[in-house]
């Protein structure tokens, strides 16, 4: 690998894919919407400008849309997760790549949470089935990385794990907090953890989706026990059982991936929350809202 691409460079995962290249002094191409970016790349709108001349080794894809499943998030899921891998495969020929690896979601399972299969889960797996098929037409490799809850050290994952930023923000400030029963596991895994996977799969011979997890999946409560002891400001986790519990969630073994990757994510949860202490970010973590 000597040149990539990163479309979504802003991105809480496209930006970490980014600063761990740099650091293995690969050349880094961006593509978005921005004026600084090297590729013009306007996912849902079928728009790509690219100069003449560039060239890629490999493209790594970390631009979604999450928009809800009303009619306008549907509408809008499908034109930016789904009908752009067009876009995106015509890039890959373009740029001359010889790997794509696909920022997946645990969410396009749909044994995941039965009952709630979200437009995002859906429109991201079809748009798997796309970039896959592309792949054969193209002749490039294509692999797909299902992520599970991705968090960060900056606060940048509280738009979209709203309790995992709950439960920093209270522990944080050694308030208590009232929290629903847990009915089942949750699985977050560090964006750290995350991107290093990715530039794995872009070096390993690995096609086709790989299913991610981390080895130490925990319940909110027990996330919220392990952040109170990690700031060590008091502050108590209280159960309330008047709020809808967390529901039981089936994710997937990571470990056939984790062996095909020849890699292990090295950053547990109480090392993730010790980052954030230690970084002194943990005023971006929110929302306080909890009654």
């Amino acid at each position: 690998m000597t040149t990539a691409v990163v479309i979504g460079p802003r991105s809480m995962l496209g930006s970490q894919i980014i600063e761990r290249l740099q650091a293995l002094d690969i050349k880094i191409l961006t593509a978005g919407r921005a004026a600084a970016d090297d590729i013009f790349l306007h996912l849902g709108v079928s728009e790509v400008k690219i100069l003449e001349g560039l060239s890629a080794d490999i493209v790594f894809h970390c631009a979604a849309s999450f928009a809800d499943d009303g009619d306008n998030g549907h509408r809008q899921n499908f034109d930016i997760n789904t009908a752009s891998a067009i876009d995106v495969a015509r890039l890959v020929e373009v740029l001359g790549a010889s790997v794509l690896v696909y920022a997946g979601s645990a969410s396009s399972d749909e044994t995941l949470d039965p009952g709630n299969f979200t437009s995002y889960g859906l429109t991201k797996g079809l748009a798997e089935q796309i970039l896959a098929w592309a792949a054969q037409k193209q002749g490039f490799r294509f692999c797909s990385l299902r992520f599970p809850q991705i968090y960060d050290t900056e606060g940048r994952c509280c738009g979209h794990q709203a309790w995992f930023g709950r439960i920093i923000a209270y522990a944080s400030r050694g308030h208590d907090i009232r929290m629903p029963r847990s009915f089942g596991i949750r699985n977050f895994i560090h964006v750290r953890d995350a991107a290093d996977l990715m530039i794995r799969a872009g070096h390993a011979e690995i096609t086709g989706i790989l299913n991610i997890a981390h080895p130490e999946a925990m319940t909110c409560n027990e996330i919220a026990v392990v952040a109170y002891d990690t700031f060590g400001l008091g502050g108590n986790v209280i159960e309330a059982p008047e709020k809808a519990p967390f529901r039981r969630i089936n994710f997937a073994d990571g470990s056939q991936a984790f062996a095909q990757l020849n890699l292990l994510p090295s950053i547990r949860m109480k090392d993730g929350i010790g980052m954030i202490r230690d970084a002194g970010t943990s005023t971006a973590f929110g929302p306080m809202d909890i009654t």
